[in-house]
């Protein structure tokens, strides 16, 4: 629910700054590893988006993998199963490149 009030927040403010009534749309990108379920966060965004600007908004979300680097070689790699070994040299200092991060992208307004 805080994941979904915070980004009806967002989306509300960045549409009240440019002067418009209605969010159509909310755009939003997050990380394998912030544990998201798709179908609790749309729900959740619905009822935290009631009588405000977002009421009735489609929210839209991509989910990306867990991306890291290794220190040793650069290798980017997708890791799988918790498994932080580059699959080039099996070096084990891997620097996360992705999958942490939770952001409104952008919105569309009316």
């Amino acid at each position: 629910m805080a994941i979904a009030r915070s980004i009806v927040e967002l989306a509300v403010a960045a549409a009240e700054k440019e002067g418009a009534t209605r969010i159509v749309k909310v755009n939003v990108l997050a990380g394998e590893l912030r544990g998201i379920i798709p179908a609790q966060l749309i729900m959740c965004f619905g009822l935290m988006s009631e009588n405000t600007p977002a009421s009735g908004a489609h929210l839209s979300l991509r989910i990306t993998p867990l991306v890291g680097r290794c220190m040793k070689c650069e290798e980017d790699f997708t890791v799988k199963d918790s498994r932080f070994t580059c699959p080039r040299c099996q070096g084990q200092d891997v620097q996360m490149v992705s999958g942490t991060e939770l952001r409104v992208v952008d919105i569309d307004v009316e």
